[in-house]
Order: C-alpha cells, then structure tokens, then sequence
C-alpha cells in the first residue's frame, strides 16, 4: 500500500537528538569536503534504517551524487514495534478508547443507518447496505476495524486514548484510512487530523475518492517534559456522505538521527591568457594568472614561468595545484600566420650631384598566400612620400624605409641613396687658439672639387680654383668662425674650423714683504719688569726656532715659539750673569729662509 505524510522522514546529518536510539547505528556520513571543478561525490544512506529522507532530493534514493556545493543534510529513522495504542486494530472489540460517535442504532439501511454513528466490525458492507465489500488493512483476511457515518458536527472525536509516555521521546502517531462508500456515492471526502494532549500535529488529511483503498497517515511528535499523551483523531467535515473506517492506529517510539556534510566547491581559478593571433616573425607571449597567491604554473611546454612565447598554432596548456590541492588548468588559442616569403635584397641607384635621379628596390622570395604591398616612405623616416611599387625612382639623397604586408603580416627594410662623387671638404687650421695678433694657416685637403669659397670668420673672404691654402691674421682677442665651401656642379659641401684669439697676458711684478727681527743685547731678569726677558721682535716671519748656550756651548734654554721669552732661568734656578750666545733659523711670510747667531749680556 502507498504510504503518505513522509514528512516525519526527512533524513539528514547530525548525530541523533531525539528517541529511543540505544540500540540503532549511529548515523555517519563522514567529512565535509571540498570538490575539485568536474568532480563529485557519492553519498550513501548506511544499512539499518527504516525510513530516510535527503533535503537535496526528492523521492528518497538510497544514494545521490553530488557535484556542486551543497549542505547535504540526511535525516533517518527507526520505528519501535512496540505499540502504546492498546486494541489499535480493534480485534478486541469496542473497548480501551473513546469517541465523540455513538453506536449504531439500526435504520432502513443497516445498523449505521444514521450519520455520527460507529461499529467495530469486519467488513463496512455489514453495518450498512451501501457501503462497500471491503476487508481490514492486513488483507490477510477477516478482521476488525472501525466503521464510521461521518458526523454533520464538525471537530468530533473519533477516536480517543491516554497513554504513557516518556519524557524527551519522540513517537509516531499513524492510522490507516480509507473510504467506505462506493465511488458513486462519495460526495465528500473524510477530513481527519492528528490530536496530542489537545494540540493538532501535522495538516489535515483526507481519504481518497475510492472506497476500500487504505491509507497509512501519521506524524510525529516529542514528548518533552510529558510522561502521558492524550491521544486524539477528529473529524472535521461537517456535511454527508463523510463515510470513512479506521484501523491499526499505533503510538510507537521512534528514534530520529540527522548528520550533515558540507560540499564545497573549488572556487580557484586559472587563466592562460588571451587568446592570440600574430605573424611568424612577431614575438607575443601568453601570461597565467590565477585568483590566488603564488601559484606555479606548469605549461604542458614544460615551462614553469607565468609567461611564455609561443612560436606555432595550437592550444598552450598551463595548470597549477590550487591552494585545495586541486588540479585546475586553462588553455589559450595561439594562431601563427605563416610567412613562407622574405626580402632577398633591398637596394639603391645613386643620384647625381643636384639631380633626383637615385631609385630604391626590394625582391623578394617565397610563396605568398596573399599578393604582397609595398608601402615605401622618405626621404627619412618621417617624410610622408610614399609609394606603392617594389621600384621608386626619381629620389634625391636620403634614407628610404620599405614594408611589404601579406596576409597582415609585415616585412621591414631600407636603402640609402648617395650622391655619385659628391664634393667633400675638409679645412684644416693652425694654430686653433693663441694670443694676438695671431697668425693662422689653413689647408685645403678637399675632394671631388676646383671651386672654393673661403670665409675667415674676420670680414676677409677669397675664392680659389686649387687646393692651395691660405694664411690671415687675427689682431683681435675673440671667437672667430672659418669655413670652406667644396662646389661641384650643383653640389656643395662645408666645412668649419673655429679659432680663439685671447689678448697677451699683463705682467705683474712680485710683491716684496719686509721680514725683520731684532733682538737686545743686554737684559736684566730682575723682577722690576723693565726688560726682564730676553726676546726677538719679530716682523713677517711664520716659523722660528732658538737655541741660546752658556760659555761652555750647553743649551740652556730653547724654544720654536714664535712669542718665546727666556726670562734667565736654566731650569728653575736663575743663571748666573755673563755673556750668553744665542743661534736661530726662521721662515719668512714668503718662505725666505732666515739664519743667524748673537750675543745677549745677563744682569741682574
């Protein structure tokens, strides 16, 4: 038989909070993960459930697969067999429970004749004539149920009884249901609901327009800090033709297990850059990145570096390990234009002096897919002429810059068109600098020429017809500019020289510095400071040094102080009065060098 109301099954992780579950498995579905991209995972119901429930699917598969982040939650559960409803399939007849209908009394139809009656029997067509031929839920043959002619009173007990309970358990209240009048006569169907302790659990359900077609309903409910359950069935419909029986109501412990395991998905990413398109002498380069810190990419190359130069057609390959240790991978397009053609020669014709005669050309070699484009510019890089040809004639001098295009794929040369024996000057000058009046000779070392155009930079200009050279003299300091101008034709070419003319420098005669020293011939060390040093007067001198001796030539005093002053003592006793010779060597304020002797008389 279907079974509804498969409400109380949802299935899903945890460890198991509510029922008796001493004597079930503990429900494990294992550790969160985290999926690589393109993976997934299986994820089974374990043996020894009676009912399970994902909250990721519906229909209850005993195991799903999973390949995108998801919070899988499974709830299970297992059903006591033991029954707290005493007499719930009625096989001991109308006792152990109460209700709102009364007995049958009889009528032209059978003993259910009138509406809001009831009778424990074991086939409705036998309590009334226009219900239906129908055995109890077992099917197994006779046996009892409760038969009801629906009340007109709407909310009627149909069925009643107190039980105990466990306290923080959790139950499944069911009962089987069906219709009891044939399909022609249904016109309403049965509306029934769950009652605990006079507090509706789960929605209304109702029986099926079939008759004899059972129907298993039931919810669940926890008993919390309650030790007794008041248990009801009430029947809401409150017009005729209401009919319905009841049979096998059970109140039985069950035990509830939810476990949850977290899915989650590799967010990293990998890039290889670009897609790209370039021609075969080009370089371009591919560049990984990737949304995460310090990765090492791996080319399917074997390179190992984020950037790469790619040299033929094809997909490049980089991968990296993610900080997950997924393997993660991305491939760019890299398309190469062949080029199966070059230049083979770029060449020039030279120009004749004041003539545009010169001519630039390019051939190539190879095979081209697409004819070729001459795009030719000058002269110089800059000038805008251009031309489209593998010729250009009728050029002046000056450099000329080709490229050729095929396929969108370019080529670059260029060719320098000269003039055919050109004039070259050269003027040579001696001396380039000195004082005036200066005298200066010139040469001519010029080529390809006969015709010359001297300026001297002084206001003096000649003209020769020969390579001899020239003399001028500058009688004025200054910087003066000569050139020679080579002509050939309508040719020309010049060449500089610069001289500088300074004035003769002014001789100044050397200053003369004074020096002088000067000293006494007699002192007296006395104590009445009225010359009681001996010391020199010094005049423009920088260094000194003194030696003065006694008659015996011992050096009794000495010093290299340009302020010394003996004051007569050798020591720290007092010399005694005589005639001392003194010798000096002195440096003056020019560094002349002084040297010399004397006598000096000591009194007292």
């Amino acid at each position: 038989m279907r079974i509804f109301g498969l409400t109380l099954l949802t299935l899903l992780a945890g460890n198991f909070a509510f029922g008796q579950c001493g004597s079930y498995p503990v429900l494990e579905l294992g550790n969160d993960t985290v999926l690589c991209q393109g993976q997934s995972i299986n994820i089974s119901v374990p043996p020894g459930y009676d009912y399970f429930s994902w909250n990721v699917v519906s229909g209850n598969p005993t195991s799903i697969n999973v390949n995108s982040p998801q919070t899988v939650i499974l709830e299970v559960q297992n059903i006591d067999n033991t029954n707290l409803v005493t007499n719930g399939d009625f096989e001991a007849g109308n006792n152990s429970f109460t209700t709102g209908y009364g007995p049958g009394t009889g009528g032209a139809f059978g003993l259910l004749t009138n509406a809001g009656t009831y009778a424990i029997t074991t086939n409705p067509q036998n309590v009334h004539n226009n219900f239906i031929n129908c055995t109890d839920v077992t099917t197994t043959g006779p046996g009892n149920m409760m038969v009801v002619n629906g009340s007109t009173t709407p909310n009627t007990q149909v069925w009643g009884q107190s039980i105990f309970v466990d306290p923080n358990t959790t139950y499944n209240f069911s009962a089987w249901v069906t219709a009891v009048e044939t399909s022609g006569n249904i016109n309403n169907l049965s509306s029934l609901q769950f009652f605990v302790n006079g507090v509706q659990i789960g929605p209304i359900f109702q029986t099926t327009l079939s008759g004899c077609d059972w129907h298993q309903f039931f919810e669940t409910w926890n008993s919390g800090a309650n030790t007794t359950a008041n248990l009801s069935i009430v029947a809401q419909t409150s017009v005729g033709n209401n009919d319905f029986a009841l049979d096998n109501i059970s109140f039985t412990p069950i035990c509830i297990q939810t476990d949850t395991i977290v899915i989650g998905y590799d967010q990293s990413t990998i890039n290889a850059g670009s897609d790209i398109t370039f021609c075969a002498n080009e370089q371009e380069s591919l560049t990984a990145s990737a949304n995460f810190p310090n990765p090492n990419f791996v080319w399917e190359t074997g390179a190992t570096t984020a950037t790469i130069s790619p040299v033929t057609t094809g997909y490049y390959t980089v991968s990296t390990l993610s900080p997950n240790g997924c393997l993660i991978s991305d491939s760019a397009l890299v398309t190469v234009t062949p080029m199966p053609w070059n230049i083979d020669e770029t060449g020039s014709q030279n120009t004749d002096c004041g003539v545009n005669n010169g001519a630039v050309y390019v051939t190539m070699t190879g095979t081209f897919n697409d004819p070729p484009y001459y795009v030719w510019n000058g002269p110089g890089a800059n000038n805008p002429n251009e031309i489209d040809a593998s010729v250009w004639q009728n050029l002046s001098p000056g450099w000329y810059y080709v490229a050729i295009e095929s396929d969108g794929c370019y080529r670059y040369d260029s060719a320098y068109v000269d003039i055919n024996n050109p004039p070259v000057a050269v003027l040579n000058a001696t001396p380039l600098s000195g004082n005036n009046p200066l005298v200066v000779n010139f040469t001519n070392s010029s080529t390809n020429s006969n015709d010359f155009d001297w300026n001297f930079g002084n206001g003096n200009a000649t003209t020769t017809t020969d390579l001899s050279g020239q003399t001028q003299t500058y009688t004025s300091a200054g910087t003066y500019v000569a050139y020679l101008v080579a002509n050939q034709g309508n040719c020309s070419d010049t060449a500089f020289v610069t001289i500088v003319v300074t004035d003769p420098p002014i001789v100044v005669p050397p200053i003369i510095v004074p020096v002088d020293l000067s000293y006494p011939n007699v002192f007296t060390p006395n104590g009445d400071h009225v010359n009681d040093y001996f010391e020199f007067d010094l005049l423009n001198v920088k260094a000194i040094h003194i030696d003065v001796l006694n008659r015996w030539g011992d050096v009794v005093f000495s010093s290299s102080d340009l302020n010394f002053k003996w004051d007569g003592k050798i020591g720290s006793v007092m010399a005694t009065e005589g005639v001392y010779t003194f010798r000096y060597e002195a440096t003056g304020a020019q560094e002349e060098k002084l040297e010399g002797h004397g006598f000096v008389h000591l009194y007292y």
